[in-house]
């Protein structure tokens, strides 16, 4: 509490819940638009909700290595724009995005594997056919989805978050009434279920792409950032991303595939649709916890990678333990709620939910799912604050360039205790039933956390230098280059003979 009654420290919280309002709001949105839409699907049936959760995480797994790879973006960018190199920014940019369309096209070939896929889980056809439909879907939008996270990572990084929060407003508001006029058939189209919300999701991501596209080329950024000289993309801004970014992927795809693995097999296979229905509820809660924390982490990396770039460490440090504040307030809050009103919550999603069970054995049903999903209300509830620890100090690592480590101890704590663990309480623990897992689970989370405080603690991060050059100390206020907002201030680096014959010698304009 010392630190907010710190005057010294008033600019720096300042600093933060602007970089950080507008993050969480739009990881917060992009929540929001996905419990909406399965809120809406669950009014098709309980197939339909298991089967577009199962089946969108599992897509997930192979884009989420390149999602995590392609968040160091948001690394080069801050540091090159800490350092006052800001057509480098745009640069690391172009490299982000054509990564982003090669990674897609090597996931393509995974939509005629998606029948094999989910036969071998043991689903009934039904769920299988549900499933096999929208991961298909899923998979297909990564050419939309990737570069748009590109672009995002861009923005976080030559902080303008806001661009990203009023794009993502603009594209999740025609999400939520696209899906509702293709799954319940409004509007005069067809009634679509759930094949309606993926076709009503990737239109959006389609907007959402359009329209971050349109403001990275506008005059207003070109002139700054150098971002219509698409043809100045050099290999070694690629072989850089892949270089820092691969452990990153590694890490963001295991952690999803973990999950995935938890929910479809731990849950699902062993104990079934009512516990897997369960897991679901919480799932779609855990979120509105869980990304607005990210969107806090993401801004945590934006900031880390500006000062480093402008050489003061000391002040990447106290950003560092400022989002920290703030992210363990908004998760405790969070914490709080799943014990209080866990009852509710658990009901508000599962009532008035349309089933073809007579009334006695659908009200059996419901009440079923209630008694498990509040007891993993209970588990998400305990381990909120270690996750606010965690995923702080994991943006604050990447934001250094120091992602090796905590991709290597995540993938051995989550095949550890997650998968490991969970197993071992399946088999020697079976009456816990799907609360033996998520009791693996939540220990999880609060030993990662620990672990990636001790390691940012450590100073190790201090060591790495990703731009190759001194660091500048004490850097004088001057004009932001954009807006007005207080910049740092330091001199272009040099510019090669190659980046001014492809266009990049035109002046910086600040």
């Amino acid at each position: 509490m010392d630190l907010l009654r710190d005057q010294k420290q008033t600019p720096g919280f300042a600093e933060v819940l602007k970089m950080s309002w507008p993050a969480s709001l739009a990881m917060l949105n992009t929540t929001v638009i996905k419990f909406v839409d399965g809120l809406m699907v669950s009014y098709l049936g309980h197939s339909e909700f298991s089967a577009q959760y199962a089946s969108g995480m599992l897509a997930f797994a192979p884009e989420a290595f390149a999602m995590g790879l392609l968040l160091v973006v948001n690394t080069y960018v801050s540091q090159n724009f800490g350092a006052g190199r800001h057509r480098r920014s745009g640069q690391y940019a172009w490299a982000g995005i054509f990564l982003a369309l090669g990674f897609a096209t090597l996931i393509v070939p995974l939509v005629a594997l998606a029948r094999p896929i989910f036969s071998a889980l043991n689903h009934s056809e039904q769920l299988q056919g549900l499933e096999v439909m929208y991961f298909r879907y899923m998979i297909l939008a990564a050419f939309l989805t990737l570069p748009s996270r590109v672009l995002e990572q861009f923005f976080f990084g030559i902080h303008r978050p806001r661009i990203v929060l009023t794009i993502s407003l603009i594209a999740n508001a025609f999400n939520v009434l696209a899906n509702y006029a293709l799954i319940f058939g409004r509007f005069g189209l067809p009634a679509m279920g759930l094949e309606g919300a993926a076709i009503g999701s990737v239109s959006a991501w389609t907007l959402q792409l359009v329209i971050l596209l349109v403001v990275f080329v506008s005059p207003r950024v070109h002139r700054t950032f150098g971002t219509l000289f698409v043809r100045s993309v050099r290999r070694r801004h690629c072989a850089e991303l892949l270089r820092i970014g691969w452990p990153a992927g590694v890490q963001l795809c295991n952690d999803v595939l973990c999950w995935g693995l938890f929910t479809v097999v731990l849950v699902g296979t062993f104990f079934g649709k009512v516990h897997m229905a369960a897991t679901t509820v919480a799932m779609r809660y855990l979120g509105l916890s869980f990304m607005p924390a990210l969107g806090i982490g993401i801004a945590t990396t934006a900031l880390v990678g500006r000062y480093i770039g402008a050489g003061r460490l000391d002040l990447a440090r106290k950003r560092v333990h400022q989002a920290l504040l703030v992210a363990m307030i908004y998760m405790g809050l969070c914490g709080l709620a799943f014990w209080m009103f866990r009852y509710p919550m658990v009901r508000f999603l599962l009532e008035n939910v349309p089933s073809t069970l007579a009334a006695e054995t659908r009200a059996q049903e419901i009440a079923a799912t209630v008694d498990i999903a509040v007891k993993i209300m209970l588990c998400a509830a305990v381990f909120q604050l270690f996750d606010a620890v965690g995923i702080v100090y994991i943006g604050a690592l990447r934001g250094a360039g120091d992602v090796l480590w905590p991709m290597a101890v995540t993938a051995i704590l989550s095949w550890g205790i997650i998968l490991g663990g969970g197993y071992m309480m399946v088999i020697h623990l079976p009456w816990l039933t799907s609360i033996g897992p998520w009791i693996t689970a939540s220990a999880y989370v609060m030993v990662l956390g620990i672990f990636m405080a001790r390691r940012f603690e450590s100073g190790a991060w201090r060591r790495i230098n990703l731009l190759g050059r001194a660091r500048k100390v004490q850097p004088t206020p001057v004009a932001d280059p954009i807006a007005g907002m207080p910049e740092l201030a330091a001199t272009e680096e040099p510019q090669s003979p190659e980046e001014r014959a492809a266009g990049m010698g035109e002046p910086d304009l600040r």
